[in-house]
């Protein structure tokens, strides 16, 4: 079973599908096709949103908050070879292989 994620990303993937074909067989003008694209990405846009919300509410974590932690992570990463490079690069590893 794919739960309520897998679900609303195959929703969303077959309503994106069908407004693909509509545009398809209709001969759209470029300012249709315009019109379609931002529909889809305002819909992928909110899909995103309620699978966070989703996942938040039975605890675990989304896409966004892994992407905050590697920042968070690089962050620290840095400083540290910083702080090592400040105090003459005799960290645990002796300065290399990093």
């Amino acid at each position: 079973m794919k739960g309520l994620p897998g679900w609303l990303i195959e929703e969303g993937t077959r309503a994106l599908g069908k407004a693909a074909e509509r545009i398809a067989s209709s001969g759209p003008s470029s300012q249709a096709v315009a019109r379609a694209v931002g529909v889809a990405q305002r819909g992928l846009q909110a899909l995103a949103a309620v699978q966070e919300q989703a996942l938040h509410a039975v605890g675990l974590a989304a896409r966004p908050d892994y992407d905050d932690v590697k920042k968070r992570l690089a962050r620290i990463k840095r400083k540290v070879r910083e702080l090592d490079r400040r105090a003459g690069g005799a960290g645990p590893e002796g300065g290399e292989g990093r």
